[in-house]
Parts: C-alpha cells; structure tokens; sequence
C-alpha cells in the first residue's frame, strides 16, 4: 500500500490491492476511505501467474493531481513484487506499458498482449460477480416483455466464439 499527499489537496490519499475471488481492484482512497479511482483485474485460475487489467476509472474531480500515474506505479509495482504478468486489457494501462514497457521488464516485470481467452476469462468473472451481487429483495411485479434487446455488438460466432467490442 502507498501513501501519498497530493498538491492543493486537504487529504492524503492511500493505494491498496484488494483481491477477490472473482474481480480484484487497486483503489486509491482519500484519507476520510472516499474512493477516487480504481482499476479493476482479474486473476486466471491455474498455474499462470497473470493479472488481466480490463477496467480503469478516475473521480475526474481529481484530474490534475497525478493520480493515475500513482495508480499505475502502484500496479507496477506489486506486479513486479508479486511475480505477476500483466495483460493489459484496459487502454489506461496498455498505453503505460507502450510508452515504458522496456523499463518496467528492466525493472523485473513482465507483460504480454492480450488474447481473445482474456475477454472471455474477464466475462465468466463479471457473471459471478453479479450472481453474488443478487438482492433479496421480493418481487414486486413480473413484467413479460417480448422486445428483442439491441445489443452493440454482433453474437455470431467465429473461431473464438461469440464476437465482443475490442478495448
């Protein structure tokens, strides 16, 4: 976990690794525990040792301040300490990476270009996070809606299987 005091901010602000079974995050928090930014990852099953980075999102109060650097400083590092690849879905992180991949690898990182098996492993995640998000709420009303859902992107198969939007 980092520690930072942030320029014309009243509070300090905190970076920290929460991982979860499903979906994992690198949140950084004002002092008074207020989110401010996350980004979001999911850890494969198995014998790899990966991070996939698919999700990033900054309070945009917060622009200016250097935050994002401070996220991502943070995921860089506890990737390196952790021995942990980084597949880097989210354009946040693979932009870093494109402009200082050579030094993170110099530094003992490692990262890879993702794979049509990354957006399905971080859809599977997705799924189970928000069957364990059900409310038990009751039902108040059941509504039969015959409307055909538009979506924005195409579900016919190909080699991969169903076709997802590229990040």
């Amino acid at each position: 976990m980092t520690q930072e005091t942030i320029d014309d901010v009243e509070d300090s602000v905190t970076v920290g690794l929460g991982v979860d079974r499903s979906i994992s995050s690198c949140a950084v928090r004002r002092a008074d525990e207020i989110l401010v930014g996350t980004a979001e990852f999911v850890v494969p099953p198995g014998e790899r040792e990966e991070r996939i980075f698919f999700r990033t999102e900054m309070c945009a109060d917060f622009d200016g301040y250097g935050l994002e650097e401070l996220l991502v400083g943070e995921i860089l590092k506890s990737s390196i300490d952790g021995k942990y690849a980084i597949v880097p879905l989210c354009p946040l992180i693979a932009r870093h990476l494109l402009l200082h991949g050579e030094e993170f690898v110099s530094e003992g990182g490692s990262f890879r270009d993702p794979r049509p098996d990354d957006i399905r492993l971080i859809t599977r995640a997705a799924r189970s996070a928000a069957q364990e998000c059900v409310s038990d709420a009751p039902v108040i009303r059941q509504q039969d809606f015959s409307v055909t859902p538009r979506l924005p992107f195409s579900m016919e198969e190909d080699e991969c299987g169903p076709s997802f939007p590229t990040i």
